[in-house]
């Protein structure tokens, strides 16, 4: 067992305990409240909340109720753009995760306002992260607020919704779409941007300087934790692209595969991987107590262990 399986069995679970108090609590009308968490708890890796935390264990920050509670709004985010994304008017999918999606099972409007709840409910959660907690493992009023604008930046029309806005012209495999654009304005905001917030949260909870003087360089881990979060997300996205390469040609979506070929697609996958690789090397070299195990433990979730 790796020591990402280890984490991920410890914290998983508490991570969905988490989301589910936060769930019930949203509102007072349970059925709505049911809706809600059909949305959230129905399956998922948890992948975004789990690399802020695996962030966190990294530079060695032990993972208190609120940072636990800070790490979960990225879920919240990430929930809603599945629910809008399976609408008639986007992909139009009646599945998720083996199950009907939101809106076959409860109805388009329904699921139109769901996803507005969990998108302002993320907000909600991360401004209410010190709940509960004792004063001295609280997370400070600014960090609270800078992750917030954070989060709205990489959740929005410059991250994103963006991307999933790009997104749109794959069906119909237009002309104009080549390798630059896709990566650049599809994947980068639409899959990168969510993931490099998760990395830079945990990050910056773990109360990393934003520019960390070393002898006569300046380096700024935020940025290269940032950039390794968007790496590893446009691999694990290429990743994707590959392994639904049959499906997507039958439902005339242009992927990366389809743009440039199969071994072109995995190339630049592993080129990715590697830049983010480089990244956490760079950390290391500036922070003497970072331990990389956990984060190489996600890259080697993706194609063939680069």
């Amino acid at each position: 067992m790796t020591r990402l399986a280890e984490f991920q069995s410890e914290w998983i679970p508490k991570l969905n305990q988490q989301l589910e108090d936060d769930l019930t609590r949203a509102t007072n009308d349970s059925e709505f409240s049911d809706m809600m968490k059909y949305a959230v708890l129905n399956g998922g890796k948890r992948l975004r909340p789990m690399l802020s935390l695996a962030a966190m264990a990294c530079f060695g920050q032990k993972i208190t109720p609120s940072f636990l509670k800070a790490a979960t709004a990225v879920e919240w985010v990430h929930s809603y753009s599945l629910v809008h994304d399976d609408l008639p008017a986007m992909d139009n999918d009646l599945v998720r995760r083996g199950k009907p999606s939101v809106h076959a099972q409860f109805g388009e409007a329904e699921a139109i306002l769901v996803g507005d709840a969990l998108l302002t409910g993320a907000f909600h959660v991360l401004a209410t992260a010190n709940d509960s907690v004792v004063e001295d493992e609280m997370i400070s009023a600014v960090e609270l607020l800078k992750l917030s604008q954070i989060l709205s930046v990489q959740s929005g029309s410059l991250g994103m919704v963006i991307g999933q806005v790009h997104d749109m012209y794959n069906h119909g495999k237009q002309s104009k779409i080549d390798e630059t654009w896709l990566i650049d304005e599809v994947y980068m905001p639409k899959t990168g941007a969510l993931l490099g917030f998760s990395a830079l949260a945990g990050t910056r909870l773990s109360n990393q300087q934003d520019i960390d003087q070393i002898g006569q360089d300046r380096f700024d881990t935020n940025l290269a934790m940032l950039t390794f979060g968007y790496d590893f997300g446009i691999a694990f996205q290429i990743q994707d692209d590959l392994d639904d390469f049959d499906q997507d040609d039958t439902e005339d979506i242009m992927s990366l595969p389809h743009l440039i070929g199969v071994p072109a697609a995995t190339q630049k996958r592993d080129s990715y991987l590697r830049h983010a690789r480089q990244m956490l090397s760079d950390v290391s070299r500036h922070n003497s107590k970072f331990d990389r195990t956990l984060l190489d433990d996600f890259l080697n979730l993706i194609g063939d262990n680069v």
